[in-house]
């Protein structure tokens, strides 16, 4: 296999949201042997860049679900944002039903103020009893994204600068009748691509956009083909790239869908799913 496509939540990331050092010296290892590396992720590239760096790798990285692709160098290969009307529509919606979004851009995350602290309500109410991972995951993203400076605050969205190019907008709730409302809602909708990463969250995007159509693209500009790919994930939003890869992966901590229909399970993202995976890889093994 040539190219290896990793999720990050879940999948790369450990439960601290770090990339462990088993799993930063098995990138290593591939791409001393000359696989290329590559992390696909709906999160936005400028968190990528901080996260590979704290990690100490350097990949490519296909951000935004794959609305953006950018170079180990930081160059950008390719973006599809949504349409500045489709955006304003969905931002609207959410707004209206005041749930929590972040609308992701190359100039930062816009969130409004009001769904924001309407969010922290519904959060309240359940850091009474345990949070599980995917929650505390959630948690631990927003407050680190609440301090740093390209997270804005606004109002509505109107006042996201018509220059910023809208890749991604991540929906939050708690609260199980607005997840439905919302992913019934966007999920009907043609002019968006509507994709979930997690219970609960729902995302949307540009009709185009999916992992999988930014990994065909990345690997087209690699030159290698398609069964040549490998990729590995373990929720809703890498089902396109799992599908469409040589070989598609399930982290052994996936949803019980994800693990259905991939062609093989690694450990988990406790146990360095993705080392292991990579070290079968390089062997020649299968991967289990």
């Amino acid at each position: 296999m040539k190219l290896f496509a990793t999720d990050l939540d879940g999948t790369l990331l450990n439960r601290d949201s770090q990339i462990s050092q088993e799993n930063a010296d098995a990138i290593h290892k591939a791409q001393k042997a000359g696989m290329k590396v590559t992390i696909a992720t709906g999160r936005v590239y400028s968190d990528v860049v901080e996260i590979s760096r704290q990690g100490g790798i350097k990949t490519p990285i296909i951000g935004s679900n794959g609305a953006t692709i950018h170079d180990e160098n930081g160059e950008r290969l390719f973006h599809q944002p949504l349409s500045r009307e489709t955006a304003a529509s969905v931002m609207q919606w959410l707004e209206d039903e005041q749930i929590y979004y972040e609308a992701s851009t190359q100039m930062g995350i816009y969130a409004q103020i009001s769904s924001h602290e309407a969010m922290l309500a519904e959060l309240e109410r359940v850091l009474g009893s345990e949070p599980d991972e995917d929650i505390a995951r959630m948690i631990h993203s927003i407050k680190k994204h609440y301090n740093k400076k390209d997270y804005h605050r606004v109002t509505s969205h109107h006042e996201i600068p018509a220059e910023a190019c809208i890749y991604n907008i991540m929906a939050f709730s708690m609260n199980p009748e607005k997840l439905q409302l919302g992913r019934e809602t966007f999920s009907s909708r043609t002019d968006v691509a509507m994709v979930v990463s997690f219970e609960h969250n729902f995302e949307m995007q540009h009709p185009d956009v999916s992992k999988g159509n930014a990994l065909t693209i990345l690997a087209e500009h690699l030159n290698i083909p398609m069964k040549d790919t490998v990729a590995i994930g373990d929720n809703f939003n890498d089902v396109s790239m799992l599908k469409m890869a040589g070989l598609g992966i399930a982290m052994g901590n996936a949803e019980p869908e994800i693990l259905a229909m991939a062609q093989s399970i690694t450990r988990t993202n406790v146990e360095h799913g993705v080392a292991h995976a990579i070290h079968k890889l390089l062997e020649g093994s299968p991967v289990v």
